[in-house]
């Protein structure tokens, strides 16, 4: 684990002379921090491969770390990079969801502002993922000049304990993704499983799920991704035509006529624009009152609960009335129900995991954390579509599945 990156690259270079283990794939575990319900994934940094949780951040354009300890002018783990560079102009393009700013003029570093108001300086360092090839041998792999948003202060927002600093996975040309892609020759695509305990990542040349019972992925639907109405040009967007509870169209505020699903891994839960919030939690109301669902106090920041003692239960968690989010057309549905529509707050209350999202500008609908839990997605962002799939356990399947599967390819090689 202690070998340098080039080291390792000269070593992958090399086990490719070999076509059966020239396949690579790229693994990042998840686990959910229980304090901030952020899911965090390790990567290892400089020439001793030292490991740094990140907490991820599924559109994010960048990496994003904290370097308040040893900033990248005293550290030789980074380099700056100038303003007048090609790293400068690709790192800030239009694309990129990164605004560049160089106050003390083209001969200054490279200084970066993210859409949501984080200030920092493009560096670039060694950056090394676990691995996994096609014959099963278990690895790092690294990319030697990896660009890093390096945070200017620890009072960059980086929540979760022990976090260091932020995982970017977003459309933009230096995220996670789209810079081991480049390094690699990957198709620009990872996909992504996330869960309460043992979530996934996995890029590069697969293959992903010969070691399952069913081949997943022809299970998902696929929509295109659009441009998002939002600061950051990297976030994953879907255009949303309309939404239904139980087969129930509901009005959508008809002063905005273009209306979108952001994915996200920043919020715990789901949030619905306020002037289409209220219709949606009298429509569910309604919807579960009619299966027998009884009412309880709201639980906050939940506004619709039920006593869970009236609520049936099918494979995938509680039989509840079925939320749709109809894409591009009345054929692509985002079916969300079961485990991934409600949060059991109490032996007392089950409340339905969607909360009032305000009046801010942006998509309609913004998918947290909580409905992206076992439901496979493959995003696709050199294709520019989003895969999704139906939720796992109606597969007989979980998150767990991949990632121990993953783990006992490597295993048997041992």
């Amino acid at each position: 684990m202690a070998a340098p990156p080039g080291y390792l690259l000269l070593l992958f270079s090399l086990a490719c002379l070999v076509p059966s283990s020239c396949s690579r794939t790229l693994v990042l575990p998840l686990a959910r921090d229980p304090s901030t319900l952020r899911y965090v994934a390790t990567v290892y940094r400089g020439p001793s491969l030292d490991p740094v949780p990140l907490a991820v951040d599924l559109g994010g354009p960048s990496l994003w770390l904290d370097c308040s300890a040893s900033g990248p002018s005293s550290s030789p783990a980074v380099r700056r990079v100038p303003c007048r560079s090609i790293q400068c102009l690709a790192a800030t393009s239009d694309a990129s969801g990164l605004r560049r700013a160089c106050p003390g003029g083209a001969s200054s570093v490279c200084g970066v502002r993210s859409g949501g108001g984080e200030a920092g300086v493009l560096a670039e360092g060694a950056v090394a993922v676990d691995s996994v090839d096609g014959s099963g041998e278990r690895s790092v792999a690294a990319v030697d000049r990896f660009l890093i948003s390096c945070a200017r202060a620890a009072a960059a927002g980086f929540a979760a304990t022990g976090v260091r600093g932020t995982l970017g996975l977003g459309r933009s040309r230096i995220s996670l993704p789209s810079q081991v892609a480049t390094a690699f020759g990957f198709r620009r695509r990872f996909f992504a499983c996330l869960s309460a305990t043992e979530g996934v990542i996995v890029a590069g040349d697969g293959p992903f799920f010969s070691h399952l019972s069913a081949d997943v992925s022809k299970s998902l639907t696929y929509t295109p991704l659009a441009t998002p109405n939002s600061p950051r040009a990297s976030d994953y967007v879907i255009n949303l035509t309309s939404i239904k509870i139980d087969g129930e169209r509901l009005p959508l505020n008809s002063s905005s006529p273009l209306h979108s699903v952001k994915l996200s891994t920043e919020i715990p839960y789901t949030t619905v624009a306020s002037p289409i919030y209220s219709a949606f939690a009298e429509a569910f109301a309604g919807a579960a009152s009619a299966m027998g669902m009884a009412s309880v106090p709201p639980v906050a920041p939940f506004r619709v609960c039920f006593d869970p003692r009236t609520i049936g239960t099918t494979a995938a968690g509680p039989d509840v009335p079925a939320i749709d989010l109809v894409l591009q057309s009345e054929m692509v549905k985002w079916r969300i129900g079961g485990w991934n529509s409600m949060v059991r707050v109490s032996d007392e209350a089950t409340c339905l995991g969607v909360v009032d999202g305000g009046d801010r500008p942006g998509s309609s609908v913004v998918l947290g954390g909580h409905q992206l839990e076992d439901v496979l997605l493959e995003l696709d962002f050199g294709g520019s579509r989003l895969g999704f799939g139906p939720p796992l356990s109606t597969m007989q399947l979980s998150c767990s599945d991949f990632r121990s599967g993953l783990n006992s390819m490597a295993s048997s090689s041992l």
